[in-house]
């Protein structure tokens, strides 16, 4: 990614406040550490559902096939013979155009190292459903090199934990229905992240999504698109 219009540095402790906020969008960017960045309300309200929208139209599951008591968290069959949507860059999209849009915010502030976020080949789109409370997916760290994730929360709010190598400690923050993770999927970065938990209660999903979508009352959906560079 180009450096930004004033020709700032690459981001550290020293030269990047933690917490940014885009004065065009609204959104506020957290940067985490090298190459990890969380972007709060990243997606507003129209965009959350039509994304829930994409995935309901796209989603071949069988959700009739017998789940245990406490089920783990499920993996939807996106594709016709895999749990991934591709899309190819320049494709008009609503995952592409997701992507440029959290591009265009860190490109406005940030100017990261040695990776261009905006020249991208493809991307592959997955989602997975974490029921409330319970739900979570244990601590580890991506061996895909190449690639940067870009994680998306619809409905319940997920307690959730990032660790970078230039981290001092864990972070444990509430992943927000909206908010958006960005990161470095490489081994060689080694992001350790983890969903703990699901937040239950009436305030975990915002009321329109789960009006329009009452299966997010009680679940979370983690929309992973892995970008391929």
């Amino acid at each position: 990614m180009a450096a930004d219009a004033a020709g700032g540095p690459e981001p550290s402790e020293q030269s990047v406040p933690r917490i940014i906020e885009d004065d065009v969008t609204g959104v506020e960017i957290e940067v985490l550490d090298k190459h990890c960045y969380l972007l709060r309300s990243a997606l507003g309200m129209e965009e959350q559902l039509a994304l829930f929208e994409h995935i309901q139209a796209n989603d071949k599951t069988d959700w009739d096939a017998p789940r245990a008591m406490n089920p783990s968290p499920k993996t939807l069959l996106l594709g016709d013979d895999e749990p991934c949507l591709r899309y190819e860059f320049g494709q008009e999209s609503l995952i592409n155009a997701s992507i440029s849009k959290a591009n265009n915010i860190l490109g406005r502030h940030l100017r990261i190292d040695d990776v261009d976020l905006c020249n991208y080949t493809s991307i592959t789109m997955a989602a997975i459903q974490y029921a409330s409370p319970n739900g979570r997916f244990p601590a580890h760290i991506d061996h895909c090199n190449g690639s940067f994730v870009y994680l998306m929360s619809l409905g319940c709010a997920a307690n959730f934990m990032v660790k970078g190598p230039g981290m001092e400690c864990k972070k444990t923050f509430k992943f927000n229905s909206g908010d958006l993770l960005v990161f470095n999927a490489s081994t060689e970065a080694a992001i350790l992240h983890e969903v703990v938990s699901i937040v239950e209660g009436e305030e975990s999903c915002p009321e329109e999504l789960g009006n329009i979508f009452p299966v997010l009352r009680k679940n979370r959906y983690g929309v992973q698109c892995r970008v391929h560079l």
